[in-house]
């Protein structure tokens, strides 16, 4: 069996894609998704475009039904059912599925399970490496930094993150933890090969740290926010100016060459939405608390440290995550060179998918 060299790992080619993802194995990962149907008829907005039943042009399609993929982290168009209303009236249906972080979505938009989802800006780097042929659709900006962070029991003796070398670091390789821990360490002159990277799905590593079978864990809200009031555990660093491009919807290439005008709207109603979300935060935690299983005040101030925008893909994202896909290649994080531009489309085509309210904020 010829093998190939990844860091420290050696791993097959047969099992290269999932160790580009941090996945044990996709198959378990993916049973964590769920489909839920939905085509409602009521509260249409009556603003919608006619969405042609004919593929005779990239403005046209014959789509009846869009699966949308979502993480468990939640999602406000999908609970208030914006895009069912905005679609209805012209007879498509949208489906959704839900996964535990990025890289298995983008494994489900490679296989075809699902057209449109998001994703940090770390994960459509593994899937470019691995093959993956998906399109950067549009850019979401990054939060404060505040919900993310690197930390160690209360009673660790780890102080700082110098402290960290040689010690077993628990994240979810592939996911934007694995672009915010090379920074991080970065920042206290070491490398990532410096560090016991311990790749384990979130949940498991959250019961690895608590177990204290690794010295520090990458933690994100709202566990975050609980450990935090629990005073039971130490931020060595968060990811407040940790520079990122931020995360990106992302769409398989056929779908987005051959639904021009159908993916414009369904982006109108996620901007619309997360307009909305900016300026009702409390009624949108309310929403959103029971779904991720937290309380409301945890989760008004986890939405308080995101931030709900959109911006188009422009040169400057480009050259932004090309810089993040360098990187990771130079410190051999992913075994091969990335064109980050090979994902993306003509500009011609952006201006047909973006809708105006996004493309101004370029």
């Amino acid at each position: 069996m010829v093998r190939q060299q990844i860091g420290k790992y050696s791993i097959s080619r047969r099992n290269l894609l999932y160790a580009f993802y941090g996945l044990v194995s996709f198959t378990t990962l993916a049973s964590c998704g769920t489909n839920n149907s939905n085509t409602s008829n009521s509260n249409a907005n009556n603003s919608s475009p006619t969405l042609s039943t004919n593929a005779t042009s990239s403005n046209k399609s014959s789509t009846k039904l869009i699966r949308l993929g979502y993480q468990v982290s939640g999602d406000l168009t999908h609970e208030k059912g914006a895009i069912e209303k905005r679609l209805a009236p012209q007879g498509i249906g949208v489906t959704w599925s839900q996964f535990v972080s990025g890289p298995p979505l983008l494994e489900a938009l490679n296989v075809g399970s699902i057209d449109l989802g998001p994703a940090g800006e770390t994960p459509p780097i593994f899937a470019q490496a691995a093959g993956t042929n998906l399109i950067y659709v549009v850019n979401t900006p990054p939060g404060t930094g505040e919900g993310s962070a690197i930390i160690v029991p209360k009673d660790s003796p780890i102080q700082t993150l110098a402290g960290l070398k040689g010690k077993k670091v628990a994240y979810s390789r592939g996911t934007a933890q694995t672009f915010f821990v090379v920074k991080a360490l970065e920042e206290a002159g070491l490398k990532i090969s410096e560090v016991e990277s311990v790749n384990l799905p979130v949940a498991d590593g959250r019961a690895a740290f608590l177990n204290k079978t690794v010295d520090a864990f990458v933690e994100s809200d709202p566990y975050l926010i609980k450990l935090q009031k629990e005073g039971s555990i130490r931020v060595l660093r968060d990811a407040q100016g940790i520079k990122t491009p931020g995360g990106y919807y992302l769409a398989s290439r056929d779908f987005a060459t051959n639904n021009a005008e159908l993916l414009k709207v369904i982006l109108e109603e996620y901007y619309q939405v997360g307009q909305w979300a900016n300026k009702n935060r409390r009624a949108a935690a309310e929403i959103l608390a029971p779904k991720v299983k937290t309380d409301v005040d945890t989760m008004e101030l986890t939405l308080m440290r995101r931030k709900y925008d959109m911006r188009p893909i422009t040169e400057e994202v480009i050259s932004a995550q090309q810089k993040v896909a360098d990187l990771l290649y130079a410190l051999k994080v992913v075994p091969k060179q990335v064109d980050v531009k090979a994902a993306t489309l003509t500009n011609q085509q952006y201006a047909a998918i973006t809708p105006d309210a996004i493309r101004n904020k370029a």
